[in-house]
């Protein structure tokens, strides 16, 4: 029950931190949707390894979530700081 907990938060702060990089420029959009990209094949990776090996659905399956998350939480938080520094955010 917790491990599910964990997975929908980190969903959340994956989403948010998507939607927030979308919304500061044409590139953000972009970034955001590749980061997503990037961050489902690893979470899926992952999970059809977890799977293989024969552990619990319950278990590959917030693994998975977890490293999709993870990634596009890190990986949004680069890009914000690269169109941060490259100051072609929009301004609101």
């Amino acid at each position: 029950m917790l491990l599910l907990a964990i997975v929908g938060i980190m969903t959340t702060m994956a989403c948010a931190s998507s939607v927030s990089t979308g919304m500061m420029s044409g590139l953000g959009k972009v970034l955001a949707f590749v980061v997503a990209v990037i961050g489902i094949t690893l979470g899926t990776t992952i999970g059809t390894i977890m799977a293989s090996a024969g552990s619990t659905a319950k278990a590959y399956i917030s693994v998975a979530v977890i490293a999709a998350a993870l990634t596009m939480i890190v990986g949004n938080r680069k890009a914000r700081k690269a169109i941060n520094k490259a100051n072609i955010q929009r301004d609101l």
